[in-house]
């Protein structure tokens, strides 16, 4: 009977512990807040930050961990970047991505963890090849079949097709289009459950759903409300779409939802008149909500950005 009530309180403890999830919504604004300490030159609080950040999820994101140890390098937190290059071989990062080719880097570079690091890497390379090349590939070889028949009826909707919608050459080219589509989608879905929603962890960028032009236009042709709301939303929370490319899709969504102001992530002009000061502060807050920058830091970055281009330029011009 004890081995019995044991089981069972083992088997409730794991059952919990597999069925939470991880939030990554205040990890997103701990990261922006990183971002803008970071852009602001204050590598001391950044790294703060990004720490409170990590101690939420259970899979750092890339961009993240590699902005993380450029901070710690250039404040000479050796205990942090060690932390990073540990931090690769739990999660399959080859450790050179976060160490780039620079004079600041050399001296990790010539420790035992370095080497062990390696080591790992060169042990488990089945492990990195799943994850880089033989997942990824496996994703994108079913995107692309589906992209061509995706564009095969797209192209088909003529000028004609536009002009006279209620012709039977249109009607005929609308009933290929949403049967293809609805082919799609069954093949879409099939595919998540198969691999998750495609994401870094399987090898692909977390925006790898809104690339145009590549076998992510499938996704993004993926025109179903439940979908962006419930799976979308959920691989957001999960991590495994970003913030930025999750508002995109809202947008593209937007005549498919009656409270449109929930899903407004941009600041815009409706009939000709700009937004009042508490449309935009409805905005910010939506944006808040799913963990993006406000607009004005999205502005000051892009700002900073601007600069510091100008600035590269200008330098370039007078090695010249």
């Amino acid at each position: 009977m004890k081995h019995l009530l044991l089981c069972i309180g083992l088997g409730f403890l794991f059952g919990n512990a597999e069925s939470q999830e991880v939030n990554y919504i205040p990890y997103y604004r701990l990261i922006n807040k990183a971002t803008i300490a970071r852009y602001q030159h204050n590598c001391d609080s950044a790294l703060i930050y990004y720490q409170e950040a990590f101690e939420m999820v259970d899979y750092i994101l890339f961009d993240d961990l590699y902005n993380f140890t450029q901070c710690a390098v250039a404040a000479n937190k050796d205990s942090l970047v060690y932390f990073a290059m540990e931090q690769c071989k739990k999660q399959t990062i080859f450790v050179g991505s976060i160490l780039p080719e620079d004079s600041s880097c050399k001296k990790y570079k010539q420790t035992n963890l370095w080497n062990t690091c390696i080591a790992y890497e060169q042990q488990n390379y089945d492990r990195y090849i799943e994850k880089f090349i033989t997942t990824p590939a496996s994703i994108k070889k079913i995107l692309d079949s589906l992209e061509i028949s995706d564009q095969i009826v797209r192209n088909n909707w003529t000028w004609y097709c536009r002009t006279f919608p209620n012709s039977k050459l249109a009607k005929k080219r609308h009933r290929e289009w949403a049967i293809t589509d609805s082919c799609n989608q069954r093949v879409v879905d099939e595919m998540i459950k198969k691999y998750g929603f495609p994401n870094e962890r399987t090898g692909l960028p977390n925006d790898y759903t809104f690339i145009r032009g590549g076998s992510g236009i499938v996704l993004v042709h993926y025109d179903d409300s439940n979908f962006f709301r419930n799976v979308e939303y959920k691989a957001l929370i999960d991590g495994k779409l970003s913030p930025d490319c999750y508002a995109s899709r809202a947008m593209r969504m937007a005549s498919f939802f009656k409270d449109k102001w929930r899903y407004t992530y941009y600041y815009s002009k409706r009939k000709g008149k700009r937004m009042t000061p508490q449309e935009k502060a409805q905005v910010d807050k939506n944006r808040y909500e799913i963990g993006m920058l406000s607009v004005a830091d999205e502005e000051m970055i892009k700002q900073i950005n601007r600069q510091e281009i100008k600035k590269s330029k200008k330098a370039a011009k007078q090695k010249k």
